[in-house]
Order: C-alpha cells, then structure tokens, then sequence
C-alpha cells in the first residue's frame, strides 16, 4: 500500500493493534511467495520471534518492514474475536469447532500464513502453515525432524539466536532453492 510506504518498519509488538497494522500493509493471501518462519520448541525463549521479526524488518530489503511475530496469545486473541477473523477473510467457525479449539487456531494460523512476512510462534504453526509457500522450519530443541535449521539454544547467547536464524533464512530464500521448488 502506497500510502503506508512512508512508515519506519514495524516493531514485531503483540498486540491487535500491531496486527491491523501489519493485515493493512500484507500482501493479498496468495500473492506471490509468502514468507513463513515457524519456530518450534521455543517454550524457553518466548521473545526471540518478535527478535527475528525485528531482525527480518532491518535486514529483509524486499519486505519493506513488514514482519510482525505471532505468539499463541494473540493468536488466541484473533481466533476468539469474529471481527478479528473476518478481517483475515475467515469464515465463520463450523458448529463443531469452537473458534478458540485447535482447528479453529489452526485455521487462523493459516489465514495468517496466506499473507506472509510472519514469524508464528504456536505449536499450532507446524501443520497450518504448510499449506503456505516458502515456510522454513526452525527448531530449538530435538524431536522436530524435517526443519530447516536445528540449533541448540544453550550454545548460544540469547542475543545472537535471532541473527543467526534471520540471515539463515535469507540465505534460505535467495539462494534459489525456494524459487525451483526445494523448500
């Protein structure tokens, strides 16, 4: 959106707010390569989304500031306010699946993986989010095979997590492999 151009990039805060934010200037679900980044097992470090967010909106040229973090409260928060679905296109909840449950958290992480430059925090993420194109998978802990990046958080100090994971990714993204199908 044009008339948005002008704005500092966004601060990956967690709030409604943040989100419409973020909903105004997203691509249309579908348009083009959305950006996904899934963490798993990130129990133990709940801030580093919102950290890679940030790195992303610095150092992600073509992104234009538009990474936002979402942990499972505010997905929450989205899943159990109809205008807050409806604003991500969702319709109404089938009677069997209470808006709040696992399908319908499910359901809002992958409407919000449709538009792209996200980092989801969510044990929901891992399943919903596949459905999206250019979703890389990091995992902080073992068990989750199949990831894109495994580290080890306790090697690590908590401040270099997010720039190691943001400029993996970049590379991930334009090496080409993404592109020829090879995520």
């Amino acid at each position: 959106m044009a008339g948005l151009a002008h704005l500092p990039p966004m601060k990956a805060a967690q709030t409604l707010s943040s989100f419409h934010h973020w909903l105004l200037d997203a691509d249309q679900p579908g348009a083009g390569l959305s950006r996904v980044l899934v963490l798993h097992g990130s129990q133990m470090h709940p801030e580093l989304s919102g950290e890679i967010a940030d790195y992303l909106n610095q150092y992600d040229e073509d992104s234009r500031g538009r990474w936002i973090a979402m942990h499972p409260s505010l997905i929450e928060a989205i899943a159990r306010d109809a205008s807050q679905r409806r604003l991500l296109g969702m319709a109404d909840p089938c009677p069997n699946c209470p808006p709040a449950g696992p399908c319908g958290l499910r359901k809002v992480v992958r409407a919000l993986a449709g538009h792209g430059h996200i980092v989801i925090d969510s044990p929901h993420a891992p399943v919903a989010a596949d459905a999206a194109i250019n979703v890389f998978h990091v995992s902080l802990e073992s068990g989750h095979d199949g990831c894109h990046l495994q580290l080890n958080p306790d090697c690590f100090r908590n401040h270099i997590l997010a720039p190691i994971i943001g400029d993996v990714y970049l590379e991930w993204l334009n090496c080409g492999m993404v592109s020829a199908g090879m995520s």
